[in-house]
């Protein structure tokens, strides 16, 4: 689809870049790597110039030569073990060990003595303490990702960090091969930014969702990041950077081979109160996660070559009917770098990303045939070139390309599918939920992205300044089909009615693109640093052309038919500001106090201008319908046609070939202000515990405002709805009775059917968390733990609701001032703790013994109980008490590792290891069915997964 750019457009652009160029730097979104720097000085504390800083282990060695302020700094390193020296005549040469991390900067300073004939090699530990580092953060290395018993996904990753709640439980990779939901500090995953080697994977249709899966041993470093100033990040959610592995200058690798079978785990027994419902709890039945990944050199500090190959199996029990879930995860990784030149080096990168699973969708209110099959592969492809302009000033050059997209085919075929309250069929032992199939889907969502990033650092005066720049361009496409099997038709059985579905296929074509541009300027005053930073974004989406078939039974009522696309792009342009400082409470940068407010925009969707598009989803026509043959599939002849429409979804039934609902191109997007206050303090050499206060402000949300007629603007408002005379009643799971009011659309009010997709008016949320922190790098032991205390909350005036009716929809109660916030598309439980806290843990005992924990535990999650109504047309959640009067018990995990290293002939050494998950054996209810006027009011929906055993063997060589 064409784009332009709008005169206003061009105008911010040209000013922003003009900006740039005056001050010189931006800083890194997508980071894939850390900086070196320091200062040589002499016994006196005066600064040496001409020292020569040798700084080698990963790729081709690099030499600085210090400048008149003693100063040298190695730009742009990759993750991993380096070791830096020092030589100048007729002072003692100087050797030590470091770490670098993805997006810290490690500063070293040397200090040089007398001349000895024999170099000096300086033990201590790299610092965890990053001056320059105004956020919070959490950075994972490959001893923790080995070395700590995990189901091996990021997600599972994601639980250990800071202020980032997951959904659901995975016990020895029983939930691997699913993206889990999660949110950051309360924000939700569809603000979350993905970025493996520096390229952005982010999905932008079910947006905030990752591309692809992973291997896990392809994993160099994590850095994940909850908030702080960084103006390279655009949006308030979790930005996570994964970092896979290179080849060095020594032939390296390794293989796997980890078993998790039934046999090793506790009996997943059913609980006495779900035996008349569940067949099965989830289970591991087996899962097995095998590869290998080596590199090493084709040209000695010229050219390196690395690849892995993975395969993880997972087949899982999960709950309702006897049934072996089965996902396979199939990963390629490549990676060439050369080293073009003293001051040039560059690199392409390839991973290819399958998934496919038997049975997915399966659970407690839906049976196998009902469930789909899932398939498809991806790649990412990225070329990248780093030049190092001067010993001040280097800039990087990436160009992405990524091939995404898969299909859900029906499990049954063909064959018809069916809807029915829970019972309504005697010896249907299912929740409420689809019998007998389900729908087809299919998507394609290809992207191409553009980067260019530099560093540069500048004096002026006595001032030191570390200046970063950058721009960014990325189109994301996508085209998506929506089926239902048969004729396109579906039986919808309820209370002793049922409904005819007439469907017509989904099918839009859309895509969204992002232009940013961002800058930093980070000012060294002694004790005291300062960063400041501006970043403008322009983020447009646009419907295309699309058309789709007709009804084959209702072809007079849904024919074909074909949509032109939108005239005009939805269009959010903005300018964030970011500023923070920290401050080295003493000369020796152990302990550091930091704060910062950072203003961020919501990432635009390419789906969120779906509203204008009438094949955005499958078109829906409801008529009474008589099963007279009674073989649940709708017939032409057995539909009430002469009762009328009884109702429509994603579909103006007036005009079928107009969407019901519009996009308000003048929306603002979401903004987030926050404020940090923070303070770490080094107790013990590389031993780092720390504390940060988080505010979040969130407005401009977005919403869908009915109107009563099509373009009108004449939009309901509470004036439109009576008090009904009967109010909602019934009896809690406990025993207690219930009796809420609600509201009804006043008589000759016809029930909503248009809407406008705007900004939700009168509305805001707010977060507020301490987090409590400590981190220690490995030696002998390593540790990184946290503590979190959050509270969530939205404020609602009176132009923020529409129906007076405690409804729950979305994230918390419509009309609910002050109510608790929590996502509603997670797994398990709508998601709010107010206190969560992991620790990981690896220590080296004696005999080359490694043992290995992870603990994490948090509070229930919320369990909103409901009352179903039909009000104004539609089915709606009636909220019963508070939306966080009943919660979920506590969740805790404990998990044990122990390995142990065999060395064997030719410098191979064999790792034995077992893992034990869930070591207690929890058997917490994780989700229940929350409405409560049906059959299945509170069955288990969830539950934790039993204690196991895996067993694993690694080949290091």
């Amino acid at each position: 689809m064409p784009r332009t750019v709008s005169p206003k457009s061009l105008r911010t652009l040209t000013i922003v870049f003009a900006l740039m160029l005056l001050t010189a730097g931006l800083s890194l979104g997508q980071q894939q790597a850390g900086n070196v720097v320091g200062r040589v000085t002499d016994s006196q504390g005066d600064p040496l110039p001409g020292v020569t800083v040798t700084l080698s282990g990963i790729g081709a060695p690099q030499v600085f030569v210090t400048s008149t302020d003693g100063a040298y700094r190695f730009l742009g390193m990759a993750p991993g073990t380096y070791a830096i020296s020092t030589q100048l005549e007729g002072f003692a040469p100087l050797q030590r060990n470091i770490q670098v991390n993805v997006g810290a900067n490690t500063e070293i300073n040397f200090t040089l003595g007398v001349t000895l004939q024999q170099a000096i090699t300086v033990s201590a530990a790299t610092p965890l303490i990053d001056i320059r580092d105004t956020g919070t953060s959490s950075t994972i290395t490959e001893v923790e990702l080995e070395n700590v018993p995990s189901a091996r996904d990021p997600w599972v990753v994601l639980q250990t960090v800071p202020g980032v709640l997951v959904d659901r439980v995975n016990v020895g990779g029983n939930k691997s091969g699913q993206q889990s939901y999660f949110i950051g500090k309360g924000v939700e995953r569809h603000q979350t930014g993905w970025n493996l080697d520096g390229v952005n994977v982010t999905e932008m249709q079910a947006t905030g969702t990752s591309n692809f899966y992973y291997d896990f041993d392809s994993f160099e470093e994590f850095s994940i990041s909850t908030g702080g100033s960084d103006a390279s990040v655009r949006t308030p959610g979790v930005q996570i950077n994964m970092v896979t592995k290179r080849g060095t200058n020594e032939f390296i690798g390794s293989g796997r081979y980890f078993w998790t079978d039934e046999s090793f785990q506790d009996d997943p027994k059913v609980p006495e109160e779900a035996v008349s419902y569940l067949d099965q709890v989830n289970s591991i039945n087996n899962i097995q996660d095998y590869g290998v990944e080596a590199g090493g050199p084709l040209l000695r500090d010229r050219l390196w070559l690395w690849g892995a190959y993975s395969e993880n199996p997972i087949d899982v029990l999960v709950p309702g009917e006897l049934f072996t879930q089965e996902t396979i995860l199939e990963n390629w990784n490549a990676k060439l770098n050369a080293q073009l030149g003293a001051q040039n080096n560059a690199s392409i990168y390839y991973m290819r990303s399958d998934k496919v699973v038997f049975g997915r969708g399966i659970g407690p209110s839906r049976p196998l045939e009902a469930s789909q099959n899932q398939s498809g592969p991806g790649y990412v492809l990225k070329l990248e070139d780093t030049h190092q302009f001067s010993p001040r000033f280097y800039a990087t050059l990436s160009l992405a390309d990524i091939d995404n997209g898969y299909k859900l085919e029906p499990r049954n075929g063909d064959v018809e599918a069916y809807w029915t309250e829970s019972d309504i069929f005697p010896g249907d032992t299912f929740g409420t939920g689809w019998r007998r199939n389900y729908r087809y889907y299919e998507q394609n969502v290809p992207q191409e992205s553009a980067r260019i990033e530099a560093s540069n650092f500048v004096k002026t005066g006595r001032v030191d300044h570390e200046l970063k720049w950058g721009f960014g361009y990325r189109d994301t496409p996508v085209e998506s089909w929506t089926i239902w099997p048969g004729n396109m038709t579906f039986g919808n059985f309820y209370d002793g009615s049922a409904l005819a579905a007439l469907t017509r296929p989904g099918h839009p074509v859309y895509g969204a693109d992002y232009t940013d541009l961002h800058v930093t300027d980070t000012l060294l005053l002694g004790r005291l640093t300062v960063q400041g930073g501006l970043r403008y974004d322009l983020q447009r989406a646009k419907n295309g052309p699309s058309s789709t078939p007709a009804n084959p039974v209702v072809p007079d009522l849904l024919p074909e038919a074909s949509y032109p696309g939108d005239e005009r792009s939805l269009e959010w342009e903005t300018i964030s500001p970011r500023i923070g400082a920290t401050y080295d409470v003493g000369l020796q940068k152990r302990t550091v106090v930091r704060a910062s407010y950072n203003r961020y925009v919501d990432q635009l969707g390419s789906s969120d201008v779906g509203s204008n598009n009438p094949f955005w989803t499958d078109q829906i026509l409801y008529y009474y319908w008589e099963d007279l043959n009674g073989d649940r599939t709708v017939q032409r002849d057995e539909i009430d046609f002469d009762s009328g429409l009884y109702a429509a979804s994603g579909i103006d039934p007036d005009n079928p070939l107009l969407s019901p609902g519009r996009v308000d191109y003048d929306m603002d997007p979401t903004t987030t202000d926050e404020f940090i206050l923070g303070a770490e303090r080094e107790f013990l050499p590389g031993f780092v515990m720390g504390i940060n206060y988080t505010y979040r402000f969130r407005e401009n949300f977005v919403w869908n405002q009915f109107e009563k007629t099509k373009g009108g603007n004449d939009f309901y408002t509470q004036a439109d709805y009576e008090l009904n005379p009967t109010p909602a009643t019934g009896t809690l799971p406990d025993g207690t009775p219930y009796s809420v009011p609600f509201y009804r659309l006043r008589s000759g009010r016809s029930n909503p059917i248009y809407f406008v997709t705007t900004n939700r008016p009168d509305y805001h949320q707010s977060y507020n968390g301490i987090e409590l922190t400590a981190a220690k790098r490995m030696t002998s032991w390593m540790i990184r733990g946290n503590v979190t205390l959050a509270d969530w909350e939205q404020s609602v005036g009176p132009e923020g609701f529409i129906n007076p009716t405690p409804i729950i929809s979305g994230d918390s109660c419509t009309s609910c001032d002050g109510a608790a916030v929590a996502s509603s598309s997670g797994a398990d439980g709508y998601i709010n703790s107010r206190w969560s806290a992991s620790l990981n843990g690896v220590y080296q005992a004696r005999y080359g013994i490694i043992l290995g924990a992870a603990v994490i535990g948090r509070e229930g999650y919320i369990i909103p109980y409901y009352h179903q109504q039909r009000i104004a047309g539609s089915n709606q959640q009636i909220l019963i008490g508070e939306f966080d009067d009943n919660r979920l018990d506590d969740v805790f995990q404990l998990d044990f590792r122990v390995s142990k290293d065999f060395s064997l002939p030719g410098d191979v050494v064999m790792n034995l290891s077992a893992d034990l998950f869930n070591a207690t054996n929890e058997r917490t209810v994780l989700w229940r069915t929350n409405r409560v006027n049906t059959s299945s009011a509170n069955r288990i929906a969830e539950i934790h997964s039993p204690r196991v055993w895996r067993f694993g063997a690694r080949l290091k060589f």
